[in-house]
């Protein structure tokens, strides 16, 4: 169990849950949290205003539970998404490093232990760990790539940022690192995490994996990544902007130039597209047409891109949209259902 600490004295870690209409799971969740094994961590509950009683009943838990100092209350102004409720966190956390769970997910009772202790082991700035996404009847491993803990730079800085998912609940944040570069959670309600896990990616000198599911991510019928929403890719896409402007203004782009391009050429532009043809019932040339001179302000050059090249499907999804983009309308539905593409 968590054991009981002066709030006062610098927590190992600051666990960070956002709130928000999460009444049939966030008890699970909590449970999940208060039986850590690590000593010295905080939870920050933020309300972000739902319409169920998530919040009354997180009291209700916390205040029956023994270790009850361990928790703190806090809440957003208005509504204001996942993204800003993090922030809150943030700014009132106390601990070493940072973390986040989302309210309808459960992490494993070592889950904090381990990551803290690779984390001193290798002087980190992150440490991270592998998941597991799970649905009624199945569960599916989530991985990032595994890479040799210590140093973060070369050609394993260059493979991770090209090959990762986006799994920032499954991170260990230094709380010094997010202050120092000034990382926080856009206001956008698409691909805010992308843009905090990419930019804290950019300024860790040092990092550290556990290659063992720790997290465990809930998919269920009210999950905000499984309702359709027309407008999602405007956001995704304005996250993976404000994700080229943190680079620049922080001197970080030059050095992973060819990395970053790639990034919002997939992460942010592809995936934009995609998103806005299945979630529209009836996708416009003219919105696709836009969308790629969008793509020509950021990158350019993107044809010249040696991960572009290199990534054959992304090339033909692009090719198919840009010169069949009528079939495109058709087929892509289909094929990010077949696929189970996250959007």
């Amino acid at each position: 169990m968590i054991a009981t600490q002066d709030i006062c004295t610098m927590p190992r870690i600051s666990l960070i849950v956002p709130i928000y209409n999460a009444a049939s799971y966030i008890e699970d969740c909590l449970a999940s949290l208060a039986a850590q094994t690590l000593d010295d961590i905080e939870v920050l509950l933020v309300d972000d205003h739902g319409r169920d009683d998530s919040m009354q009943i997180a009291r209700d838990y916390v205040e029956a539970h023994p270790c009850k100092k361990q928790f703190r209350f806090l809440e957003t102004p208005h509504n204001m998404g996942p993204g800003p409720a993090r922030n809150v966190g943030i700014d009132n956390a106390l601990g070493e490093y940072i973390c986040f769970v989302d309210s309808d997910d459960v992490v494993a009772v070592d889950f904090c232990e381990r990551l803290y202790s690779a984390a001193k082991q290798y002087d980190a700035d992150l440490a991270y760990c592998q998941a597991e996404l799970v649905k009624p009847n199945e569960v599916t491993p989530l991985r990032n790539p595994v890479i040799e803990s210590g140093a973060f730079e070369g050609e394993k800085r260059r493979y991770f940022l090209t090959h990762y998912t986006t799994l920032f609940v499954s991170f260990l944040y230094r709380s010094s690192l997010l202050r120092e570069y000034g990382i926080s959670f856009p206001a956008t309600r698409s691909a805010e995490d992308s843009y905090f896990l990419t930019c804290a990616l950019l300024a860790t000198q040092r990092i550290a994996c556990v290659d063992e599911a720790l997290y465990k991510y809930l998919v269920h019928e009210e999950s905000l990544s499984e309702v359709r929403n027309p407008k999602r890719y405007i956001d995704k896409i304005k996250s993976f902007d404000l994700l080229m402007e943190f680079a620049k203004e922080r001197g970080l782009y030059e050095a992973n130039k060819e990395e970053l391009d790639y990034i919002y050429l997939k992460k942010g532009h592809l995936l934009g597209i995609l998103t806005y043809i299945y979630n529209e019932e009836h996708p416009q040339v003219l919105t696709v047409c836009k969308l790629h001179n969008h793509l020509q302000s950021y990158v350019p050059n993107y044809k010249e891109n040696p991960y572009y090249h290199a990534d054959r499907k992304l090339r033909l999804l692009h090719t198919l949209i840009r010169q069949g983009l009528r079939l495109a309308f058709k087929v892509l539905p289909w094929y990010i259902r077949k696929t189970k593409m996250k959007l």
